[in-house]
């Protein structure tokens, strides 16, 4: 077979294991689009197919398409039997309508979609992070057919951070078996993926509030950041991290607002979980969710507050759940991060980082003031809060939004103060790519609180 033929065949069944767990939701009082439901499924379907590599290694049964795929072809013939679907939202009626402008955007969208395609596929995985860290890992994966017994005793502490999730390693290796064959070049087609993905979650999440036209302008603001669309191709898992964060953030929000859609809060709790299974720094927005969740909840009405704790205990359990079997074999084989081996967290060590403030905030407007990176996006955000200052912040959308990027700032910051490696080169190293996380999410507070109706964004509790 045809390795192009292979390579859809592999897409699809990732997207189709994500869409067959997704059924499995409690059913959604406002349900999904299609392509927010598209997007959430690939994600999805790679994580949950990654957890079970990891789970066949925990079991000793080897890698083979056969042991991959048997639990969700059971799945697919489960939901058929009992005709488990799962109920989109229908499309708005706007969607079917167009002008000049909208279609200026739109081709402009799709073009920086297709390049990104094409600069990720045209060559390997170069990089020099995303091989030593991520590809070499899954390369060893394949060709011992599983994860080798001696690789936490001996061989990760080979490599450069040896305690980082192994979701992309070990998605990675689903796809040279279904090539049978390493392929550095159309394994990177995972990348710009999830790159659409970011975009499709954007567009709809705005378009629930906005006009076709606004939600349009935001989402090529986003799809055309050079440092955005750039990590689409070079096969860091920056990105892939922004897309789990996003996802979680924005459905975790919904639950908010509607405290009925249990979906939501159990989708917003595996997403948040996979941000943690795909980087180290996943863990802190998990805990930015949880600390938000706890905010909104006990602020919130008294008698909505009962099935709020309920509902923090639940996405705590699923975030430890998906994460555990991870922790526990790090803790076995002793394998720690040399990052953090040089943190200091004693609250004296901290005063006495003081200093760091003034090169950390140096290296932040480096970035902060770089139209070849970023274009004048954060100069825009600002101008969007200095005027709207009085709705930055109004609202249960705008508060949670602003809340999780300042949060993940001071996360930053912190992490920043209390490690021993030189500020001023750790900073000028990592501003660039901590940035990307979350931008998807400044870009949604900037159409909340340019094109936000207050009746779209007060919580119903």
């Amino acid at each position: 077979m045809p390795l192009l033929m292979r390579l859809i065949l592999g897409v699809l069944f990732i997207m189709l294991s994500g869409w067959n767990a997704l059924c499995l939701m409690p059913r959604r009082k406002d349900p999904l689009y299609l392509f927010e439901a598209l997007a959430i499924s690939f994600g999805l379907g790679v994580g949950l197919v990654s957890l079970e590599m990891f789970i066949l290694y925990l079991l000793g049964i080897k890698f083979s398409l056969l042991s991959i795929s048997a639990p969700w072809l059971i799945l697919m013939a489960f939901n058929l039997l009992t005709r488990r679907v799962y109920r989109l939202s229908p499309m708005p009626a706007e969607w079917k309508g167009s002008g000049m402008l909208q279609n200026i955007f739109v081709l402009g969208i799709s073009i920086e979609v297709f390049y990104a395609f094409f600069r990720a596929l045209i060559k390997p995985i170069e990089s020099y992070d995303a091989i030593a860290i991520y590809a070499i890992k899954s390369k060893i994966f394949y060709l011992a057919g599983t994860i080798p017994r001696e690789y936490f005793g001996s061989l990760a502490g080979i490599f450069p951070h040896p305690d980082y999730p192994l979701n992309i390693p070990l998605a990675e290796t689903f796809f040279y078996l279904i090539f049978g064959q390493l392929n550095d070049q159309l394994v990177k087609v995972i990348f710009p993926i999830f790159y659409l993905g970011i975009l499709s979650l954007a567009y709809w999440a705005i378009r629930r509030f906005a006009s076709r036209l606004h939600a349009l302008i935001f989402t090529f603001m986003l799809a055309t950041i050079p440092q955005f669309s750039a990590y689409a191709t070079n096969a860091y898992l920056d990105l892939i991290l922004s897309f789990y964060y996003f996802a979680s953030a924005l459905l975790l929000l919904r639950w908010l607002l509607n405290r009925d859609d249990t979906a939501s809060l159990v989708l917003s709790a595996f997403m948040a979980a996979l941000a943690a299974w795909t980087k180290n720094e996943g863990i802190m927005y998990c805990a930015i969710n949880v600390f938000l969740m706890c905010v909104f909840v006990f602020t919130g009405r008294k008698p909505a507050r009962k099935r709020g704790v309920i509902a923090v205990l639940v996405y705590a359990g699923i975030l430890l759940a998906i994460n555990l079997p991870w922790l526990l074999v790090k803790a076995a084989a002793h394998i720690t991060n040399t990052d953090v081996d040089i943190m200091n967290i004693d609250p004296v060590n901290f005063v006495k980082q003081i200093y760091k403030i003034a090169p950390i905030l140096y290296e932040f407007q480096k970035e902060f003031f770089n139209p070849k990176k970023w274009l004048i996006i954060w100069p825009a955000a600002v101008a969007v809060f200095l005027l709207n200052y009085k709705k930055a912040f109004a609202g249960t959308a705008r508060l949670f939004a602003a809340l999780s990027v300042i949060l993940a700032v001071l996360g930053y910051i912190w992490f920043y103060m209390i490690s021993n490696l030189d500020v001023r080169f750790f900073a000028g190293k990592t501003w660039a790519r901590f940035l990307i996380h979350f931008l998807p999410m400044v870009v949604y507070w900037m159409a909340l609180v340019v094109c936000g109706d207050e009746k779209d964004i007060e919580a119903d509790e």
